[in-house]
């Protein structure tokens, strides 16, 4: 049985909240989780869903996981041809890191 996880405030998080998603949306989260530097799944979720925002804590997985998108990212641009062979996806991780970089930009500037 995993561990009780208590919030910020020492309260229990024993109430069960899901939802669905397609798997497309489901690999976004997951890199969105992955490139925000969040602790957990569920730490992101909260903070998305309770405060209509996301913290990025920048660390060292961080960067290695947008050195790793980039480098998917440069693979795949190398691959196509013509514009119409792009996927749309592969927008996604691009426009996540630059939401986290601005965020950072303007976090600086505060």
């Amino acid at each position: 049985m995993s561990e009780k996880i208590k919030d910020k405030k020492g309260r229990w998080r024993n109430k069960i909240v899901a939802f669905r998603m397609s798997p497309e949306e489901a690999l976004e989260l997951d890199d969105r989780v992955r490139l925000c530097g969040a602790r957990t799944k569920q730490d992101y979720l909260v903070e998305s869903a309770l405060y209509q925002r996301v913290v990025a804590k920048g660390n060292p997985m961080m960067m290695v996981q947008f050195q790793n998108d980039l480098i998917h990212i440069q693979e795949e641009l190398m691959r196509i041809n013509s514009i119409d062979e792009m996927d749309e996806e592969l927008l996604t991780p691009i426009r996540t890191m630059l939401e986290i970089l601005e965020a950072f930009k303007n976090e600086k500037e505060s």
